[in-house]
């Protein structure tokens, strides 16, 4: 096998480690009684809301159902379960009594928080201790040599 074929599998592999933890992640919102819809839409009220700190300022289910290209009333219909579970609440906005905001919940933010750690850190973490010692130094040493790669091709353009 030449370098060019081992990078690819290299790529393949990274490919696979990160469906597999992102498998974890739907295994665990659907273990936490999440639809695989409702809780890609808790990720993305989240995304949307991370430079915002003023919930009167939150995203509105019209802006949510064009982020991610859904109809409005589907985004709606979605956000009324999140929001009988508690995870997220709707503000009437303080301008516009007929415009809604959606901001996630404490409750909402504790069970992303949750699921991110069990998914990604925990799931690996698992899965790295499992292997022997010799192989998890290889291992260390190779990506400690890639990031180091990847850093000083950060400047040059492609």
């Amino acid at each position: 096998m030449n370098k060019e074929e081992k990078i690819q599998m290299i790529i393949n592999y990274k490919n696979e480690v990160d469906a597999l933890i992102h498998k974890k992640y739907h295994e665990l919102a659907q273990k936490y009684g999440l639809s695989l819809e409702q809780y890609h839409l808790l990720i993305e009220l989240d995304e949307l809301m991370l430079d915002i700190n003023d919930e009167y300022k939150a995203p509105t289910v019209g802006e949510i159902a064009k982020n991610i290209n859904n109809a409005q009333n589907t985004v709606s219909e979605r956000i009324t379960r999140l929001e009988n579970k508690g995870l997220v609440k709707r503000v009437k906005d303080n301008k516009d009594r007929r415009i809604s905001r959606v901001v996630l919940t404490k409750q909402g933010r504790c069970l992303i928080d949750s699921i991110d750690n069990q998914a990604s850190s925990k799931f690996l973490f698992n899965s790295i201790s499992n292997m022997e010692d010799k192989h998890i130094n290889n291992f260390l040493e190779c990506l400690e040599k890639l990031i180091e790669q990847m850093r000083l091709s950060e400047g040059r353009s492609c």
